[in-house]
């Protein structure tokens, strides 16, 4: 479901609650200390795939012998139902969905989980594995310094265990469940006619194939655009939104440069030359190259799914699938997104975590290790969950009832999230977010060369975070 889709549904419907029922209570579950009957869970409508928890609503109850009650919001309204219940100190939700961006604010009132990770007492083996998580979307994700959460951990490839996070000073605030990340949707259809690819090597004298760099996404993207036969060779995310953002830091990061944008010593990392030339390229690919369908500097995520959708592009980045509309003859194709000297497409994951006000934090953290295991997480593919560990994607690409519409897409998914890059760890990241998305859209209008503006967001995020406490001093 887009988010367009469900801001609509949210709007006619407001918060809705699931109450499931026990079937079972679990030898586990009758033998613990003061078992709850309910566990109260926070939860996006849409955003972290609503659908999957509703389907493994009754394994959760014959599981663990507790009632789940469950209650969604859309996006913008969740971010303000979190942020007000753990201001007030709360106690009624034992266990809440976090995206990102929210929990450098959060940290105080998220409950550490290292703890409880390491009290076997608590764990069924089976379900924690922490090994299993890719590690770069869970040091994104979940890893936090409790004294200075703007900073990453240091290495988002080691290995994940308690030990050398608790080493590095860091702690655990939740696991994570739905992971998004930029991937290429192209039109295979199109890359597999004979007479398109013999067209494209005489052409440019290489196979036609997805783009690998971004050198061969201008020779793919300038040989499908044909404004004639309503067709574009790609379309980007250029309006003025976080969505801009996103395909900006992402080229950053192709291009070499620090695909934070700002680092944890408050540097401005996106208006340097790494910065200026992904800008430049993004910008080209719009008003010099004219690879992109009209109107694209007032795109969003969703004009870019239905774009592409409808036939009119035949490659597109987003976070989800892509089906062509119905009358749309075709099929689609998943890759990775093209490269320059690196590769860092955006990503973002929702995580689960313990409400540090709770009553029930040893069995909200029970849950919160069920609802993230491999086991869970392999149910909820039958619902299209972005899963977070390795084994579930081994799973998904080898699932014969999944192997027809998903297993390209899980495969490019698993390991786009391997090398993905996330957001700075700001406590006011939306407002800087707007500032660089009018610079990057200043840019592909055409109305400001792109050093002139990202220099120009320079001062206003240096402000910004000043404002917000945070010692840029001359950074």
């Amino acid at each position: 479901m887009k988010r367009r889709d469900f801001l609509k549904i949210a709007a006619a419907t407001g918060a809705t609650a699931f109450t499931s029922s026990v079937i079972s209570r679990s030898t586990w579950a009758a033998s613990a200390p003061n078992t709850p009957k309910v566990l109260n869970l926070l939860y996006a409508t849409a955003e972290a795939d609503s659908e999957a928890i509703k389907l493994i609503l009754e394994d959760f109850n014959s599981k663990l012998g507790v009632k789940l009650n469950f209650e969604t919001y859309p996006y913008s309204a969740l971010q303000q139902k979190v942020f007000a219940e753990l201001a007030a100190s709360s106690s009624f939700y034992d266990l809440l969905v976090v995206d990102t961006p929210w929990m450098p604010a959060l940290t105080g009132k998220i409950e550490p989980l290292s703890a409880y990770l390491n009290n076997s007492q608590l764990n069924n083996s089976a379900d924690l594995n922490l090994s299993d998580f890719i590690p770069a979307v869970f040091y994104d994700a979940a890893v936090y310094n409790p004294k200075q959460p703007h900073r990453h951990f240091p290495n988002a490839n080691a290995p994940v265990a308690v030990d050398i996070i608790k080493k590095e000073g860091f702690e655990i605030y939740g696991l994570p469940l739905q992971a998004n990340v930029l991937t290429l949707a192209y039109r295979k259809d199109l890359f597999d006619n004979p007479q398109e690819q013999q067209g494209f090597e005489s052409k440019y004298g290489k196979k036609l194939a997805a783009p690998a760099t971004w050198d061969d996404f201008v020779s793919v993207a300038e040989f499908f655009t044909r404004p004639e036969k309503r067709l574009y060779g790609t379309t980007l995310m250029a309006g003025s939104g976080d969505w801009a953002v996103d395909d900006f830091k992402t080229l950053l990061a192709a291009w070499g440069g620090n695909g934070h944008m700002i680092t944890d010593d408050f540097k401005m990392a996106f208006a340097n030359p790494e910065g200026v030339a992904a800008l430049s390229f993004y910008a080209d690919l719009i008003n010099k190259y004219k690879v992109t369908p009209p109107g694209v500097t007032s795109f969003s995520w969703d004009d870019v799914s239905d774009t592409f959708n409808s036939g009119l592009t035949a490659m597109a980045m987003n976070y989800h699938d892509m089906k062509l509309n119905q009358g749309v003859q075709g099929e689609v194709a998943y890759a990775l997104v093209p490269k320059k000297v690196a590769a860092g497409p955006h990503f973002g994951t929702w995580i689960l975590s313990v409400n540090k006000f709770s009553k029930n934090k040893e069995w909200a953290y029970r849950a919160v290790a069920w609802l993230t295991s491999a086991e869970t997480q392999t149910r909820m593919l039958q619902k299209q969950l972005h899963p977070s560990r390795f084994s579930v994607y081994q799973k998904a690409v080898t699932d014969p009832q999944l192997q027809k519409d998903f297993a390209n897409f899980y495969d490019v998914l698993g390991r786009s999230l391997a090398q993905g890059v996330g957001r700075p760890r700001l406590t006011n990241y939306s407002d800087v977010s707007k500032v660089i998305a009018v610079a990057v859209n200043n840019a592909a209008t055409g109305s400001q060369q792109p050093q002139t503006a990202l220099s120009a967001a320079v001062p206003q995020i240096k402000e910004m975070l000043s404002q917000a406490g945070y010692s840029v001093g001359n950074a």
